[in-house]
C-alpha cells in the first residue's frame, strides 16, 4: 500500500528486488497508474475483500506513505507481518515528518523501515538511511533528496525480512 512518488519508487524497488507483489492498495492516482501498467490488481482500501484475499497469498505487507491504519488481524495474515517505510523515523513519527524536520531547523533527514504494529510508527526499526539536507529548504526539496534512500532502505529491509523467512522455514523443516 502506498502513495505518491515514494510509493512508486518502492513498488518498482519491490520488482527490482525480485519480489512479486500480489496487489496494491492506494487512493493515489500516480501509484494506481503504475500498478495498472504493471498488471497488478488495485484496490482503493486495504479493507476491500479483494485486497484481503491477495494479502492471504503474501509473505509480507509493505506500506509506503499508506493512509490507512492496518489492524492487527491483517498484520497477522502474512507470515512476516508488515513493514512501513517512513521518512525521518528516528525523530518524527506520524504525519508530516519532513515539514516538522524543517520547522525544527533539523538538517538530518532519513528514510527508515520498521515492523508494523497496531501503534503507528512504533515497531522495531529494521534499517534507517540518513541524508544530510543542508541545502534543501522546502518539503519537496527534502523529499527529492530522500527518494533514492527509499529504494536503498527498502532493499536492505527486504534482505533482512528474507533472512527471517529463510530462518523460519529452516526451523520449521528442521523441527517438523
Amino acid at each position: 500500500m502506498g502513495g505518491r512518488q515514494a510509493g512508486c519508487i518502492s513498488l518498482l524497488t519491490l520488482f527490482a528486488a525480485g519480489c512479486t507483489p500480489t496487489a496494491v492498495a492506494t487512493s493515489d492516482e500516480l501509484v494506481g497508474r503504475l500498478a495498472e501498467t504493471l498488471g497488478l490488481p488495485m484496490f482503493s482500501s486495504i479493507h476491500d475483500p479483494g485486497f484481503q484475499e491477495s494479502l492471504s497469498r503474501s509473505d509480507l505487507l509493505v506500506s509506503v506513505h499508506g493512509r490507512e491504519i492496518v489492524p492487527d488481524r491483517m498484520l497477522n495474515v502474512p507470515p512476516l507481518g508488515g513493514i512501513n517505510v517512513h521518512p525521518c523515523l528516528y525523530r518524527y513519527k506520524g504525519a508530516n515528518p519532513v515539514a516538522r524536520l524543517l520547522q525544527d531547523g533539523n538538517r538530518m533527514a532519513s528514510v527508515g523501515v520498521h515492523r508494523m504494529t497496531q501503534k503507528i510508527d512504533e515497531g522495531d526499526v529494521l534499517i534507517e538511511e540518513f541524508v544530510q539536507v543542508e541545502q534543501e529548504e522546502t518539503v519537496i526539496e527534502v523529499y527529492n533528496a530522500l527518494y533514492p534512500s527509499y529504494a536503498i532502505a527498502l532493499t536492505k529491509a527486504l534482505k533482512i525480512m528474507q533472512q527471517t523467512l529463510d530462518s523460519e522455514r529452516c526451523q520449521k523443516s528442521f523441527f517438523a
